[in-house]
């Protein structure tokens, strides 16, 4: 069977498994008796070992069943697995998602299992006859228990009965199949609970359905339901007796004995079966086409804002009140699409139990990891390139931060520092905060640091404050650390965080207070795709302030301008402002006769930038520039107007006050 058309799908849920996994893992080595996150445990490595085995990836599926037989031991013994074991589960993934990215790059897979899996083996003892004949599914992989579903129904005195079928090696939609199987069994009777669930058969790629039923017919008529399913090889059906509902043995561990794991295949799902047409919450799309959708959308909002504007000089009879239809319809529309394209933020945060978990077992510190507002969402474009940013201030925050335990104890602190990751909607911004409790960022510290780097003499150095030290940490080179790691030190990360992140058209600052702690915060937009922008004219030409660092915009002739240290600043009742020229800041090579001033908000601080005309505000469809236009002057992008002229997007960020009008 040729499978190439499911590779694409087949690496997009790869990822996402190994990612839960790596989170449930970390999570199960904190609270061992969780028992939900073991099932969870279970449900994915099975899914995975199955995609990887019906994908022809053998080896894969070989290194992920033997990691099930680990997994098997949460099972049977209480406080979870040792240290050794989750740190050789983990190395598993590490593996398993490198093997990822090579059948993405060749199509084939490229790993030597043996040495791993010898490993693995090694934690694992033999089991008992008694353990063996509770072990009854086989390749699933998982001990026998009796859903407390069915035996609540069971107290009730119905007839119940198992069913277990297999599919055939050639099915090729197990997911339709197993819809098939659970639609046709509960049209003999009532399904009490199954495997995969009712609410996951769209997920479920494995190679046996479970069923627990309260049956109506007798057990051929189940028999037959089952098997006439197309696909199906196999089936068995098993009427549960009184003895099959009585208490298990004990399952003895290694060197302790424990009960039986409780209740209840959870993972197995639960719930009736469907009796209508299967129903799909979700559907996965290539971001492709989510990126030419809203190409296609910022189009739109293009035509429709020239319509309109046609529509306001002519003296047609209903034409404004179609205009107005049509302006409502194609917003919701637009609205619509802009949520398409919008993901939670926890596809970035899941990545950072397993690297907290990690460095600071490296570090030696002792940290409780906290997230929050995982459900927070973000445009995908702006998701994508976060990771990397949030990775550096965790990592900074781990070794600069965070003191090891002792320390924190003499400063009165509890053992166990504090990291926490938050994101919050904030306007129409995302605010992302990478908070520790730690030692704080010390002024004195990083100004001598400044000093020995030649980047402040010693008499600037004086003056250093909170907020100065602050910013001297995103100075490209900078670094406080007294030798280098392979996790800091090296002066690179703080700069690049900061130019990533002014990139996606947000900015990035530091918090701290000495022996408090640090928060280090992200600012970002919703979304990079439309944007609402203030319009402007600079010598005929039309440029896009970001509405959202707007302050506020005047008449240059209504206030105060003086001349100080060769540049203009605007004098106005609650402050004064740089005043900077429009054309020569943006490009133009030339002085322009500003009558208007946009005060915009530029990194720490507020600057004037002198403007001929005001236009107004527009929503606008962005476009990226070349390096060459982007790089030389203070704009971010291009955004095409109804009348067609292109206007440039000012960078704020990119403004300084030497682009001030010269004095007089």
């Amino acid at each position: 069977m040729d499978v190439s058309e499911y590779m694409p799908m087949f690496l997009a849920e790869a990822r996402e498994h190994l990612q839960e996994l790596n989170l449930a893992v970390v999570r199960i080595e904190e609270t061992p008796d969780d028992q939900e996150t073991v099932n969870e445990i279970f449900r994915i490595a099975h899914s995975m070992k199955g995609m990887s085995a019906t994908m022809g990836f053998a080896r894969m599926a070989a290194l992920t069943h033997r990691m099930e037989d680990v997994f098997e031991l949460l099972r049977q013994r209480t406080g979870g697995l040792p240290r050794d074991a989750i740190d050789v589960l983990l190395e598993c993934l590490d593996v398993l998602e490198e093997q990822v990215g090579k059948i993405e790059q060749t199509g084939a897979e490229d790993l030597a299992p043996a040495a791993l899996i010898e490993r693995l083996q090694s934690l694992v003892r033999e089991r008992t006859p008694e353990q063996k004949h509770h072990r009854k599914g086989g390749p699933v992989g998982w001990v026998e228990r009796i859903p407390p579903e069915v035996v609540a129904e069971r107290a009730g005195g119905r007839r119940i009965v198992h069913v277990e079928v297999a599919l055939g090696d050639e099915c090729s939609m197990p997911s339709v199949r197993a819809f098939m199987v659970l639609n046709a069994l509960g049209e003999q009777g009532s399904v009490l609970a199954s495997f995969p669930a009712v609410d996951k058969v769209d997920a479920f790629d494995g190679g046996v359905v479970e069923a627990w039923l309260a049956a109506e017919a007798d057990d051929d008529a189940v028999h037959a339901a089952a098997t006439n399913v197309a696909d199906v090889a196999a089936a068995t059906v098993d009427e549960l007796s009184d003895e099959d509902f009585g208490a298990e043995p004990a399952v003895e561990g290694e060197g302790e004995a424990v009960a039986a794991a409780p209740a209840a295949k959870a993972e197995r799902g639960t719930g009736a079966a469907p009796r209508g047409k299967a129903t799909t919450t979700s559907v996965r799309v290539d971001a492709a086409r989510l990126d030419q959708l809203m190409h296609f959308m910022g189009e739109l909002v293009v035509h429709r804002t020239h319509v309109e504007s046609l529509a306001g000089q002519a003296d047609v009879p209903g034409l404004s009140q179609a205009m107005a239809d049509l302006s409502r319809a194609s917003q919701s529309l637009q609205s619509m699409v802009m949520q398409v394209r919008m993901i939670p933020v926890e596809a970035v945060f899941l990545r950072f139990p397993r690297l907290v978990r990690d460095l600071s077992g490296k570090l030696g510190k002792q940290v409780e990891l906290k997230l929050v507002g995982q459900d927070t969402e973000l445009d995908r474009t702006v998701v994508d390139a976060l990771g990397d940013p949030l990775v550096h201030l965790v990592r900074n925050a781990l070794d600069h931060g965070l003191e090891p335990a002792a320390d924190r104890e003499v400063a009165g602190k509890p053992a166990t520092a504090t990291l926490e990751i938050s994101a919050k909607h904030m306007g129409g911004n995302v605010v992302i905060s990478v908070r520790d409790d730690g030692r704080g960022i010390d002024p004195a510290k990083v100004a001598a640091k400044a000093v020995e780097r030649g980047l402040l003499t010693p008499e600037q150095a004086d003056s250093v404050d909170q907020a100065r030290a602050a910013e001297l940490l995103f100075t490209a080179g900078f670094s406080t650390a007294e030798t280098t790691s392979d996790i800091s030190g090296r002066g690179v990360g703080m700069d690049a965080v900061r130019t990533t992140i002014r990139e996606l058209g947000g900015d990035v600052g530091f918090i701290s207070e000495m022996g408090v702690g640090t928060t280090a915060q992200i600012r970002l937009p919703l979304t990079l795709a439309i944007m609402a922008a203030l319009l402007i004219e600079i010598d005929g030409d039309p440029f896009a302030v970001p509405l959202e660092r707007v302050e506020r915009t005047i008449r240059l002739e209504d206030h105060t301008v003086r001349s100080a240290a060769g540049s203009r600043m605007l004098v106005m009742r609650d402050d004064v402002f740089p005043l900077l020229d429009g054309g020569e800041t943006l490009g133009r090579g030339r002085a322009s006769d500003g009558e208007h001033a946009v005060i915009v908000t530029s990194g720490e601080r507020s600057m004037a930038l002198a403007v001929n005309k005001l236009i107004g505000q527009r929503e606008l469809v962005t476009r990226p520039l070349p390096p060459d236009v982007s790089d030389s002057a203070a704009v971010s992008g291009g955004a095409v107007l109804s009348s067609g002229d292109i206007a440039l997007i000012v960078d704020c960020d990119a403004l300084h006050p030497s682009a001030g009008l010269a004095a007089a």
